[in-house]
């Protein structure tokens, strides 16, 4: 096309718009071609009835022919033959128009004429005519041949509502039959126009649909074919295409107008070079591929991934059939009263297909495979389904599994992290959700002002009760109570729920109630008890039935412990009970005025419940306060019981009982018998645990019972005890039955009878002080403390009554005074109490039933710490973070019944609900265990001290059942009195506060605790070193003040007649100014020997050794310092080691350790413990490092001992094979030599080496002595050396030559043999009698026992002794070692010329 000539005078213009150059570009000569398309657009405009180019138009018409003139835009040329008008083919407009009744035009036609047959003509039944052009080609008619292209075009006439149309389809016989035929432009141009209507009648608009579904569908596009380059088949692109509109909200009948060429074409226009579209085959259809394929390859790519995208198409038309039924589900909103059963009402159902599509995922066709029960696979596809519709929907439908899991979620764990996760991953509803939801139940709960919290019946007859108790942590200080009343077998009802209108809430505005001020002095309270009665005084406690037959069933078969065993006979009829949390009061609960704010609640919630009476239990802190105003606001709080929490009650008395226990041997027995670890041992004993108090206490009573029955089955002949066994055995499991089974047998009862005598015979000292005191313990665990725990676990308040006398005599008798006296209290009310009272009790107010298990009632202090305490304390779902919000602090609180509802929820959801769990203590492991520790502890018992056999029964002295030590008078009285000394002190407590009203306030003297504990600790007393530091100080400080008067008033005085007199008690010369000694290095002592030798040995070079001597102390710090194992290993690996040695005889030589020795000094000045120590049996297994067992002085003694009682085993007879030990200990010695004929240890008692040595110094010397043949001695003391070589310069050269004696010291790098026979003689060979003369100058130059001069050590007096030719420093030190005076003389003369004097 040229462009006009720009140089010409008149501007050209376009023919169609009038205007010249433009935005549109320049204007352009028209041809022929572009004449004949405007001439035909010009042509036919009679059914237009508006037309903006009708000038143009009318201009066209008139022209015959085109000039140069006849100028066009581009554009607008293409607008005036784009125009819709009528054509040869019917337009939308035409056929929209003709339910309309739009006048005819020129494409509308009658209806087809039908031959004979009843076939219509061979025209289209769209346009009539048998002929078309189409793209400037003939366009064949197509023939109706399948039912859904008749379908298609039925539905098209009835939305356009064309009678035409319908009555071909639906009139004259079968379409097929009638061999209908159309144009496929003409059909295409139809089913738009039904489109076009079903669009303008619907509010979505199908084009916003189209446009949604072509741009999800173009990434797919993208990734799968161009990137891919994979083929696919255009019908299953419009599959997916179909499916993706439909699920985004588009329907049905608007897709049906949508055709594959229609999609084909945008997808050209959209990817253009990218993309290629063509003809595969006629029964396939087009192909699309990447245009990086060639066609064949394409083809070939097809066949090849034609059934793995044949499956892929077929998943993802499920999967959008399937979203599309979610997008259809209603959004879920909050109902108006928030409730977990109204959220659950306003949840939505699933779809049914969305759950049997999952249902078949998990199981197939077949309900029951192998992948699980029928339940389980619900519970999957419940929440599967699930969430597939709450993340299609975005969350904006939220079926019931999320709610109940975010929840019970955050009740659970109260973590904002989890619930992201989890939200994250579709799972639950987001956090900001769930803190909704709370605030909504806090909304609801706090509708009507009731005290009373949400889920409580407000009715009499459930026995309603209420505690309160402190919750403290960090900074946080509020009082928290709990409200509890039987469950009522009425449950919710369905019912209509309106949904709440509004913005969502997430802060709960609450207002915190005043708190009157109380003013009045508690002191104020006076108190009147009764006088005790002879009931009270005289009522024993003894064994009953069950616990008798459940006793001596335990010793012939594995058990229970008590509490397991009672719930199979103990039947609990009272319901179970609803726990609520009151609204908090934020304030310590010790405050008076809170305390009167608790009881004040407590009585409005009785009368909301309609209960004329009210129970409130506290802990003693806060108990003490409520009596107290219940005395002084009377008659206010008449109608209110205060109870003593029995769970701090529990803990108290588990404290006195520890106070009894302590230290008296059985936490040592429980540690080594792996009871009890050794970590735990503190808060057993401080009586701060209840769950592990509760189990060890029983543990230890039942163990220490059984070895007091032995000894009294002992005393019976063998046949009564086995036809009581039978008797036993013959009990019928019933529980009443098994009672009257029990109670009507005689030689039961009597058996039962002569038991409990015998057992109070114990108790009274028949068996000795030790078996006396263990049989109290038995008492207060197996009698006392077992019938409080039936009395609160059966809720008997009779029982329960009736038993805290003898626990307020524990209370008194073991110093417990606060208990004791409010116990007293607290005895006197509930004894005293009304008859309507003591009905709400028993109706279950009492004690709490949380479970349906019997013998599983529990105290409620003890209930509300293991709730509302616990779940605030919680470091995620408590009240910590709430501690600077009021208003959260009660939104936790008045919610919890929700929260704790929604959790039941959750875990019906889950399935883990189904039942009661059995009690712990039945469960078969647990079982094992307890009978595994009673078996491990009564061993353990056996082993080292049994309190009911010899020789604890023969003493008369209390025993330490670990140790053996008796126990001073004092703690036995005070320990053994306990009791007896409790009784008279409540008794005298009762009769003064019946006599004085105001005595009950005053303090209760106290008794010194005097028990074992006392006897092992270390008294804290000044040591003599200390007072003589002291002393030295004050004589230095009077030493100066002498000098300085001397100086100023004497003009010259005699500074060496000052220093004539001493400052210090001992000299400064020989002691510290604290008087301890002065020490030297005895090492370097041994060093200078050593360097006198003429010949060194070496391992290689040492003779033919016959015996080897060892030190018993250095073996065990050489072997216990890196020892692993128990005491048994521990003594088999020192025997291989010993037996190891060279020469056929091993003596193995122990010091003793005595209480009174002249070593005492120097094992204070070393730091040795001395705590006692026993090492039980092989089993046992070292508590410390060696390092730490080895400062005690008795455990040294421990080890010498078990070695010499275990190495007489004949099992370590291979260990000893051909050697001959001889082991010696405390003047013992044990000659062990092993028969291999009888597999044996045999030990004998050689009286030539029987002697008493406290050193294994000396004991090595004497057995040296007695012994023949070249000797080895294993030691590194100095000692030894020396004592040796002093022995050795007593003999002759003759006796020293017919032996050697070699000492093996040192270790590892260090470690050195020294040859004392050649040392000996070159000692001797310097001078005669030297060697003689060491053990007297290394005692006089400092030793274990005695100082040595200040900084003058052993090795210059050496050299002073061998320099001396007149020989009178060796005979001065050498009559130190004679029976006659020794020589002082010379003695001062060798210390002068040590200190360089004359």
């Amino acid at each position: 096309m040229d462009e006009v000539d720009e140089e010409t005078n008149a501007e050209p213009v376009c023919i169609v718009c009038k205007l010249g150059c433009n935005d549109s570009g320049g204007v352009k000569v028209c041809k022929q071609s572009t004449w004949k398309s405007m001439k035909r657009a010009a042509s036919i405009p009679q059914g237009l009835t508006s037309d903006r180019f009708s000038n143009t138009t009318a201009e066209i018409n008139v022209r015959e022919h085109y000039d140069d003139k006849c100028l066009y835009h581009s554009v607008c040329l293409k607008n005036f033959t784009a125009v819709k008008r009528p054509a040869l083919t019917p337009s939308i407009e035409e056929v929209a128009s003709s339910k309309n009744s739009v006048p005819e035009t020129r494409s509308r036609t009658s209806l087809p004429e039908t031959n004979e047959r009843g076939v219509l003509e061979a025209e289209c039944i769209f346009c009539g005519k048998s002929k078309k052009k189409w793209k400037k080609s003939n366009e064949p008619l197509s023939e109706c041949v399948t039912m859904d292209g008749c379908k298609s075009i039925l539905d098209a006439a009835q939305k356009n509502d064309d009678q035409r149309i319908m009555s071909i389809f639906l009139t004259g016989g079968d379409p097929i039959a009638k061999e209908t035929k159309y144009h496929r432009s003409c059909r295409r141009a139809y089913l738009k126009s039904s489109e076009t209507n079903t669009a303008q009648n619907n509010p979505l608009s199908s084009r916003r649909n189209h446009f949604e579904t072509y741009k999800i569908i173009s990434p797919f596009i993208h990734n799968e074919i161009i990137n891919a380059k994979k083929t696919l088949l255009a019908s299953s692109l419009f599959e997916l295409y179909t499916a993706e509109y439909i699920s985004s909200g588009g329907f049905q009948d608007d897709i049906e107008t949508y055709t594959i060429h229609s999609l084909t074409s945008k997808l050209k226009d959209t990817f253009k070079d990218s993309l290629c579209i063509s003809l595969m085959n006629k029964r396939q259809g087009n192909i699309i591929y990447s245009a990086a394929m060639s066609q064949q390859a394409a083809e070939a790519s097809l066949h090849a991934d034609s059934e793995s995208f044949q499956q892929n198409n077929q998943i993802r038309s499920v999967a959008l059939i399937l979203r599309a039924l979610i997008l259809g589900i209603s959004n879920t909103k909050t109902p108006e009263r928030t409730s977990v059963h109204t959220l659950k009402l306003a949840s939505p159902d699933l779809p049914e297909p969305l759950k049997l599509f999952y249902k078949t995922l998990f199981s197939g066709l077949c309900e029951n495979r192998e992948s699980g029960s029928n339940d389980a696979i619900e519970r999957r596809v419940i929440a599967c389904a699930s969430d597939a519709v709450y993340n299609n929907s975005r969350g904006k439908v939220r079926p019931w599994k999320h709610t109940a899991l975010g929840l019970g979620m955050g009740t659970l764990t109260g973590s904002k992290t989890i619930l992201q996760m989890l939200n994250r991953l579709g799972h639950t509803i987001s956090y900001d959700e769930v803190k909704g939801i709370e605030t909504e139940f806090a909304y609801t709960c706090s509708y009507e002002n009731v005290e009373t919290p949400d889920g409580m019946r407000l009715e009499d007859g459930y026995g309603t009760g209420l505690a309160w108790d402190n919750y403290d942590v960090n900074i946080l200080h509020a009082t928290v109570g709990i409200c509890y009343q039987n469950k009522s077998p009425q449950a919710y009802q369905s019912e209509n729920v309106e949904m709440r209108v509004g913005r969502k809430r997430r802060r709960f505005d609450g207002s915190e109630r005043d708190i009157q001020p109380f003013c009045i002095p508690l002191k104020r309270a006076k108190f009147q008890l009764d006088y005790p009665s002879d009931e009270e005084s005289h009522s024993p406690i003894k064994l009953q039935n069950i616990d008798f037959h459940w006793f001596l069933q335990s010793t012939q078969a594995k058990l229970p412990l008590f509490t397991g065993y009672y719930s199979n006979f103990v039947r609990d009829n009272l319901p179970q009970q609803t726990i609520c949390y009151m609204e908090p009061i934020s304030a310590f609960p010790t405050r008076n005025d809170v305390v009167r704010e608790a009881m004040n609640r407590s009585l409005k919630v009785a009368d909301e419940t309609r209960q004329e009476y009210a129970t409130v239990t506290y802990d003693l802190a806060v108990a003490l306060k409520a009596y107290s105003i219940q005395v002084l606001k009377a008659p206010r709080f008449d109608n209110l019981l205060i109870l003593l929490g029995n769970f701090h009650l529990e803990l108290s008395l588990f404290g006195a009982i520890d106070t009894f226990l302590d230290e008296s041997g059985a936490g040592y027995l429980l540690t080594e018998s792996g009871v009890l670890a050794e970590g735990s041992l503190t808060g057993f004993i401080g009586g701060k645990f209840y769950n592990r108090c509760t189990r060890v206490h029983q543990i230890l009573a039942n163990t220490m019972e059984r070895l007091l029955y032995q000894q009294y089955v002992n005393t019976k002949p063998s046949d009564d005890i086995d036809e009581l066994m039978m008797i036993v055995e013959n009990a019928p499991s019933d529980q009443l039955m098994t009672e009257q089974y029990l109670q009507e047998n005689e030689t039961f009862q009597n058996h039962l009878s002569s038991y409990d005598t015998y057992f109070n015979e114990v108790m009274n000292g028949r068996l000795g002080p030790t078996a006396s005191f263990w049989a109290m313990y038995i008492f207060m665990v197996n009698r006392l403390y077992r019938d409080l725990q039936l009395a609160v676990r059966t809720n008997d308040v009779s029982l329960y009554v009736s038993l805290l006398p003898a626990v307020v005599d524990i209370f008194f008798g073991l110093n417990r005074p606060n208990y004791a006296r409010w116990g007293s209290l607290f005895f006197h009310n509930l004894k005293n109490c009304n008859d309507r009272i003591r009905e709400l009790l028993d109706l279950g107010a009492f004690s709490i039933r949380r479970t349906g298990r019997n013998f599983a009632r529990s105290s409620i202090d003890m209930t509300l710490e293991q709730t509302v305490n616990r779940d605030a304390a919680s470091p995620m779902r408590g009240m910590v973070s709430y501690r600077n919000s009021d208003n959260a602090m009660r939104r936790w609180s008045i919610t919890t019944t929700q929260r704790r509802m929604s959790v039941s929820e959750l875990r019906n959801l889950l399935g883990m609900e189904s039942g009661e769990h059995p009690a712990k203590q039945l469960c078969p492991g647990r079982i094992k265990k307890d009978n595994s520790a009673m078996s491990a502890l009564t061993d353990t018992v056996t082993n080292a001290c049994d309190p009911f056999t010899n020789p604890a029964t023969e003493s008369n002295k209390l025993l330490n059942i670990a140790t053996g030590k008796s126990a001073s008078d004092g703690t036995q009285v005070y320990l053994l009195k306990a009791l007896q000394r409790g009784h008279e002190k409540h008794q005298k407590f009762q009769n003064e506060c019946a006599e004085d009203n105001q005595r009950f306030l005053k303090p209760i003297s106290r008794t010194t605790v005097e028990n074992f504990v006392k006897e092992n600790r270390k008294k804290k007393k000044k040591t003599s070193m200390a007072v003589a530091k002291v002393a030295a100080e004050n004589s230095r400080d009077v030493f100066g003040r002498i000098l300085l008067v001397a100086s100023e008033t004497i003009p010259s005085f005699d500074l060496k007649h000052i220093l004539f007199f001493p400052v210090t008690d001992v000299p400064l010369c020989l002691a510290h100014s604290d008087g301890s000694l002065v020490k030297t290095q005895k090492s370097e002592f041994m060093k200078t020997l050593e360097t006198r030798q003429t010949e060194l040995l070496t391992r290689t070079s040492l003779p033919v050794i016959d015996a080897t001597l060892i030190d018993g102390g250095l073996l065990l710090h050489t072997e216990l310092l890196f020892a692993k194992g128990t005491y048994g290993n521990i003594a088999r690996h020192i025997l291989s080691k010993v037996c190891a040695c060279r020469g056929k005889a091993i003596h193995v030589l122990f010091d003793k350790y005595n209480d009174s020795s002249i070593k005492q000094v120097e094992r204070t000045r070393r730091g040795t413990d001395g705590t006692p120590f026993v090492i039980a049996g092989p089993e046992q297994l070292p508590k410390q490092s060696g390092s730490q067992l080895l400062k005690n002085g008795n455990f040294k003694d421990e080890p010498a001992r078990f070695l010499l009682r275990k190495w007489t085993k004949d099992h370590y007879g291979f260990i000893i094979g051909q050697k001959t030990i001889y082991a010696f200990y405390g003047g013992h010695c044990v000659k062990l030599t092993h028969d291999s004929m009888i597999g044996s240890v045999l030990a004998e008692e050689p009286e030539n080496l029987q002697g008493d040595h406290e050193e294994a110094d000396t004991l090595i010397a004497f057995h040296v002595a007695s012994i023949g043949g070249n000797i080895l001695i294993r030691a590194s003391d100095t000692d030894v050396l020396v004592i040796l070589l002093g022995m050795l310069g007593t003999q002759s050269e003759t006796e020293r030559s017919s032996r050697r004696l070699i000492m093996d010291c040192g270790a590892g790098n260090n470690r050195r043999y020294i040859d004392i026979s050649n040392l000996a003689d070159e000692l001797e060979k310097k001078s005669i009698g030297l060697a003689a003369a060491l053990p007297g100058l290394h005692a006089f130059t400092g030793c274990d026992f005695t100082s040595s001069f200040y900084r003058k050590g052993k090795v210059r007096q050496l050299a002073m002794m061998e320099e001396d030719d007149s020989g009178r420093y060796l005979q001065a030190v050498r009559s130190l070692m004679s029976q006659q005076p020794p020589d002082e003389v010379g003695l001062s003369s060798l210390v002068c010329a040590m200190y360089g004097q004359k």
